[in-house]
């Protein structure tokens, strides 16, 4: 035999042996890693925030990173598998619509999901040149992030229909996977919400009147009618209360490891059983669109009336009445919305699962189109009003700041915090950083530290550091503030100069500290951003 006839029988070997592994590879084994790889990602996200609160920010390398990037490498791979699988094997073992564009089969969920993994990896560089551009984003609410929050949506999506697709195949022909697959994607959107709620998760006394509640209407009605439509009448209250389990869990976890914990409200499953249980009562007649208006209206009076009274009773900082008031009618109007944008959505997913039968409320797919585009058109005009750029005063004056002796504070809320954790602080003559946060109704500390090794260093040297502050070119008097001292996660204990500034506006400001020891002096040029909630 030849070397070229060795050669050819090598490649038809090898080409067999990939149809036979690829042939194995069913849609259910890329949904089960997708569905453990989408458990790793929640638990990396979660800890992310906790991590940057407890920590300040780190290399691409840490722990929750890492989490979070291998998650979405799964889940790309896995939808990128189904479509080459679709595309190699044909399209037998998929259920639902495969598009088949330029020779591809496309699997319309997997194709959906892969499309927001891309999104997804995109973010990455995006989120560099925004560094690049304007400096490190301190907060979840920006471009960057959006678009991770916006692709992990996207993805979410693409895996409902692909559950729903499978109704009847493999595995989730059993009676009680394919219900049990969705509600956990549900859940997971529950989550991106809960993440896209930002500072309010964390501080709770930042929480506004009107946006706030505007946020949670305008998508989680969406995503419980979406549930009750496409699982069933008790799936929306089974989702929440899932994931208020999950909040708890993760609340333990933070608390065993000394983590900066979230806070566990908002509590999603109470107006969620308000829900489930409208849908329980409505029965046949819940595929109709009034009863998903009515339903996200409900969600929306029962969610604003349990944060007026936990505002009230737990924070002890009460929403005016006049401002709820005021607030209510645009809230529960887009809480409808979202209500009827989840009845449509909910229709998607029952066509795909019924193998497109007239299971999404209309008689013919003229009005689904229409009502799809309409419900398209809903999401993008929600998505548009949330977009509300801040507004800057004028630089403020430490008159302005009310400038007062703090005794003690936690040290990662000071401004100076964002210099302490830089390599270059203190050794570099000249620091350039970067603070930004929403504006906290507490004291915010302002004043300048020097850290040492041990205690008994930081005593030894404190006596020969000088202190110095500059607010937009304004000097500050320092000689009447105490030093707290606060030891440091990683070790280090510092010596903070106790000074906060009891109020403050959004505005751009630019502080300079000066840091003198030893024949060595460090200047800290500081951008601090103070933003609205």
């Amino acid at each position: 035999m030849s070397a070229r006839s060795v050669r050819l029988l090598g490649s038809l070997v090898d080409a067999q042996t990939r149809i036979r592994v690829a042939s194995a590879v069913t849609p259910d084994h890329l949904l089960a890693l997708v569905f453990v790889a989408g458990g790793v990602g929640m638990l990396g996200l979660y800890l992310d925030t906790a991590w940057h609160r407890t920590f300040g920010r780190d290399t691409f390398w840490s722990l929750p990173h890492l989490l979070m990037y291998g998650s979405g490498m799964a889940v790309y791979a896995s939808t990128l598998g189904g479509i080459a699988i679709a595309t190699r094997l044909g399209p037998g073992g998929f259920g639902g619509p495969v598009l088949s564009p330029l020779g591809l089969r496309l699997p319309l969920g997997f194709t959906l999901a892969f499309a927001g993994t891309l999104v997804m990896m995109t973010a990455m560089p995006v989120d560099a040149w925004f560094h690049w551009m304007y400096g490190t984003d301190v907060l979840v609410w920006s471009w960057p992030h959006m678009q991770l929050l916006l692709g992990a949506g996207l993805t979410d999506c693409g895996i409902l229909l692909a559950v729903a697709a499978q109704r009847g195949r493999g595995w989730f022909g059993r009676p009680r996977v394919r219900p049990v697959a969705a509600t956990l994607v549900i859940v997971d959107l529950l989550q991106r919400v809960h993440y896209g709620l930002a500072h309010y998760t964390q501080v709770p006394e930042t929480r506004t009147v009107d946006f706030y509640p505007m946020l949670v209407a305008l998508s989680v009605p969406a995503l419980l009618v979406t549930a009750a439509r496409s699982i069933g009448p008790w799936a929306p209250v089974a989702a929440a209360s899932l994931f208020f389990g999950i909040q708890v869990g993760v609340d333990l976890t933070l608390y065993l490891i000394d983590f900066v914990r979230y806070t566990l409200t908002p509590v999603f499953a109470l107006p969620a059983l308000l829900v489930s249980a409208l849908y329980a009562i409505a029965a046949r007649a819940g595929h109709r669109a009034v009863i998903a208006i009515v339903a996200g209206s409900l969600f929306s009076v029962a969610f604003v009336a349990i944060e007026c009274v936990w505002m009230a009773r737990v924070i002890a900082r009460p929403w005016a009445e006049a401002a709820v008031t005021a607030a209510l009618p645009v809230t529960i109007g887009i809480g409808a919305l979202s209500g009827w944008v989840g009845w449509v959505v909910g229709g998607l997913v029952r066509f795909v699962a019924h193998d497109g039968s007239a299971a999404v409320g209309f008689d013919d797919r003229r009005p689904a189109r229409a009502a799809a585009l309409f419900a398209g058109a809903l999401i993008l005009a929600g998505a548009l009003a949330t977009y509300r750029p801040q507004r800057f005063g004028p630089p403020m004056t430490t008159t302005e700041m009310r400038l007062e002796p703090v005794e003690s504070f936690v040290a990662r809320e000071a401004i100076f915090w964002e210099a302490v954790i830089l390599d270059s602080w203190p050794l570099a003559d000249r620091i350039q950083a970067y603070s930004e946060g929403i504006i906290e109704p507490f004291p915010l500390p302002i004043g300048p530290a020097w850290c040492a090794e041990t205690p008994a260093r930081l005593e030894a040297e404190l006596p020969g550091v000088r202190f110095g502050l500059a607010i937009n070119e304004e000097r500050v008097d320092l000689a009447h503030y105490r030093i707290v001292r606060l030891p440091m996660r990683d070790g280090r204990h510092c010596g903070w100069l106790g000074i906060a500034a009891a109020f403050v506006r959004s505005s751009r400001n630019r502080f300079v500290y000066e840091v003198e020891h030893a024949a060595r002096r460090s200047v800290v040029e500081m951008t601090v951003v103070f933003k609205d909630p």
